[in-house]
């Protein structure tokens, strides 16, 4: 391949018209500019002049497509070549480190977790372990049977003059949860996520208490509102019927509320926010609230359709969200300012995401058990 091959096939993979071929030749290409060894100089000339030439080249097309993200529609593609650093995107320049290869650094790879590791706990203090109990009916209270289908969604179905409390725990490691509460409203759970609900629903309105990050499709009843509530943030979300995604996990100190139809009204001790389609609301250290417009809601959702998905995020941001999913400890040997864009599949294993992001040579990582170093 010459030169010239390069710089245009650079070219297609920025502008998203890059064939699978050509995604596939690129992925190989990037990995040579990281190993000299591999890279034919006679035959492609001198390394640093072509990757000069390379950011030269695609700087007009980097300009039309500033402020927005750079869409692979390919997880395989070098999803992270181009960065979102402060206000514009720049292509990977090469810095030679110290490190080890990567195949020796990620030689104890972390798989995706293979199911769902989740625990009912009804409310006699009875725990089921969802993963092990078969299909069918796993319990009756009262006049409520709790059943588990093939796919591992759990179904509450009957009504009953009197309720109790279940308890569903997601932990960490753990593939996310499906359930139908009694009134036929879903709600997806994520890895180290609660939800707590009353077998039926009774009085005035329907109440929920979440902790981490679930969806809703909340089923529509004008004559009892639908709320869910988030003791660490002292906050309530009310509906009617809608479908929105709920984040509030403790280690990121706030709770966003992203809504992706239907209204819902999100409150706090010193504020409240109504929301429309496209919009999200966040807790603010001081209390209030704060309101964002034309949210990307493939980025909000994309953990319930089986996607790792950052768009700008800081390594902090991305090592959390990992630490959940895959059950990892995360530990810091340098301090990594820069934002990163990544879109993979969550069913691959650990390293899959983390070569993305070492593509940038903006950050590396070792692979010690269950531990990942995040190393420059």
């Amino acid at each position: 391949m010459t030169k010239e091959e390069v710089i245009l096939l650079a070219e297609k993979v920025v502008s998203g018209t890059a064939t699978d071929a050509e995604l596939l030749q690129y992925n190989q290409l990037f990995n040579a500019f990281q190993q000299q060894g591999d890279w034919n100089e006679q035959l492609l000339g001198d390394q640093q002049q072509l990757e000069a030439a390379i950011r030269e080249r695609l700087q007009p097309v980097l300009r039309r497509r500033s402020g927005k993200v750079i869409n692979w529609n390919r997880w395989a593609a070098a999803a992270t070549v181009v960065l979102v650093l402060g206000t514009g995107y720049y292509f990977y320049q090469h810095q030679p480190t110290a490190l080890a290869p990567q195949a020796v650094r990620f030689r104890n790879d972390i798989p995706a977790p293979a199911g769902n590791h989740a625990v009912l706990t009804l409310g006699n203090g009875q725990r089921i372990l969802l993963d092990s109990a078969g299909n069918g009916t796993l319990v009756v209270q009262g006049q409520v049977s709790v059943s588990k289908n093939a796919d591992g969604q759990i179904t509450y179905a009957g009504a009953d003059t009197a309720s109790s409390l279940n308890t569903i725990q997601v932990p960490n490691g753990s593939k996310p949860l499906a359930i139908v509460l009694g009134d036929g409203t879903k709600v997806w759970i994520d890895a180290g996520s609660t939800l707590t609900y009353p077998t039926s629903f009774h009085g005035k309105q329907r109440e929920v208490a979440a902790t981490g990050q679930a969806y809703f499709e909340v089923k529509q009843n004008a004559h009892q509102p639908f709320l869910v509530t988030s003791a660490s943030h002292k906050a309530t979300i009310e509906v009617l019927g809608t479908a929105f995604n709920f984040r509030a996990f403790g280690d990121e100190r706030k709770m966003q509320v992203t809504l992706v139809n239907g209204a819902v009204k999100v409150n706090t001790p010193g504020a409240s926010q109504v929301l429309h389609p496209g919009e999200a609301a966040a807790t603010t250290a001081g209390g209030s609230l704060q309101l964002m417009k034309n949210v990307d809601l493939q980025q909000a959702t994309a953990w319930k359709e089986g996607l790792l998905y950052f768009d700008g995020a800081d390594i902090t941001t991305i090592m959390s969200t990992l630490q959940r999913y895959y059950n990892i400890d995360v530990v810091y040997q340098t301090d990594v300012k820069d934002f990163f864009v990544a879109k993979i599949p969550r069913d691959v294993p650990i390293s899959q995401l983390l070569n993305l992001l070492e593509m940038t040579n903006l950050v590396h990582f070792k692979i010690e058990g269950r531990k990942i170093t995040v190393i420059k």
